[in-house]
């Protein structure tokens, strides 16, 4: 996700740099958006992962025979 973040402040330099020409300005401005719906993909998919992990039941497996009091 970092990644993303990255890129889009790339772009984001990029589009200030060349804020006279709209020929480039308006692909920048795509691949910035595009890096945004990345970034919101990413998080929603840890999200989803992360909810599953808090779900999971653990058990503790006894094999070795040790008691715990």
């Amino acid at each position: 996700m970092v990644g993303e973040q990255k890129a889009r402040a790339t772009y984001e330099k990029l589009i200030d740099l060349c804020r006279d020409n709209p020929d480039v300005i308006d692909p920048l401005r795509f691949l910035r958006e595009r890096e945004v719906v990345h970034f919101q993909r990413f998080g929603e998919a840890l999200r989803g992962v992360q909810d599953k992990l808090a779900m999971k039941k653990f058990y503790m497996n006894d094999s070795c025979g040790c008691k715990n009091n």
